[in-house]
C-alpha cells in the first residue's frame, strides 16, 4: 500500500520558510509517524501546491526530505510560464517511479498545471499477483469563481493521465478550489470517485485560519 498526502502551502501568506519547515515536521512526526528523521514505516506521497520559486531549495534541502524522498520537479522550469508557485511531489526512495509528466493548464489565467507521476505497485495474490503501475496525479485547479467553468475541463484532462495503456488507473488529488454549487457535481461528471465518503464537516480543509472570502469547506479532495 501507499499512503498519499496533499497539503496546499499557500503562496500568499508570508513567512513562507517557516511555515514550509512546519509543514514537513508535521508530515513527518505526526502524520506519518516518524522518529528522530527515520523513513516512513510504509511507502508514501506527498502532493504539495502552491510551492514559490524561493521555497524549493529549503524544500531540497530539508534532511528528512533527502534522506526518503524522490522530488520531482526540482526546479520551477517545468512549471508553466510565468508562474511563481507550483505544483511538487514527493515520493518514498522504497517505490519505484516509472515516470513523471506536467500538463499546463492551456486556459488557465492563474498558471495552474497537473503534475503526474506512475509508481510500481505490488498486486495482491488474490489479484493474481504479480506488478502494476498506477498514477499519482497532483493538481491545483482554478481559483475564486471566476475560475468555475475551466475547473472541469481541467479535471477532465487529469483522468487522461489515468487511462494511458500502460496504467492501471490511480488518483487525482490537491487543491480542488471547490467553492461553488457548481463544483459539487464535477467528481461525477469527470468519471471519479471521492475518497471521502462521510460528507459531513470532519473531512473540510479550508476556512479555520480566519479572515478568508469563503467559509469552512472541503476544497481539497482526491479522486480515484
Amino acid at each position: 500500500s501507499v499512503k498519499v498526502v496533499t497539503w496546499n502551502v499557500d503562496f500568499n501568506n508570508n513567512h513562507e520558510m517557516e511555515r514550509l519547515n512546519a509543514c514537513l515536521r508535521h508530515l513527518e512526526r505526526d502524520v506519518l509517524g516518524c522518529k528522530d528523521g527515520e523513513a516512513p514505516a510504509e511507502p508514501c506521497v506527498i502532493l504539495l501546491q502552491e510551492v514559490k520559486e524561493q521555497m524549493i531549495p529549503h524544500l531540497l534541502q530539508d534532511e528528512w526530505v533527502r534522506q526518503h524522498f524522490m522530488v520531482t520537479p526540482k526546479t520551477k522550469d517545468k512549471w508553466p510560464k510565468d508562474a511563481y508557485y507550483g505544483n511538487i511531489t514527493l515520493v518514498s526512495r522504497d517505490l519505484t517511479v516509472v515516470k513523471a509528466q506536467i500538463l499546463h493548464y492551456g486556459y488557465s489565467t492563474m498558471q495552474r498545471s497537473a503534475l503526474a507521476v506512475s509508481i510500481v505497485m505490488g498486486v495482491p495474490e488474490s489479484g493474481g499477483g504479480g506488478e502494476t503501475v498506477v498514477c499519482i496525479v497532483n493538481t491545483h485547479l482554478e481559483s475564486l469563481p471566476a475560475g468555475a467553468d475551466a475547473r472541469p475541463r481541467q479535471l477532465q484532462l487529469c483522468t487522461r493521465f489515468l487511462k494511458q495503456d500502460w496504467v492501471q488507473g490511480g488518483m487525482v488529488a490537491g487543491d480542488m478550489n471547490a467553492i461553488g454549487p457548481s463544483d459539487a457535481m464535477i467528481t461525477k461528471e469527470v468519471g471519479l470517485r471521492d475518497a471521502w465518503r462521510k460528507g459531513d464537516e470532519t473531512g473540510f480543509t479550508w476556512g479555520y485560519q480566519g479572515g478568508g472570502n469563503f467559509p469552512p469547506n472541503r476544497l481539497d479532495k482526491m479522486l480515484f
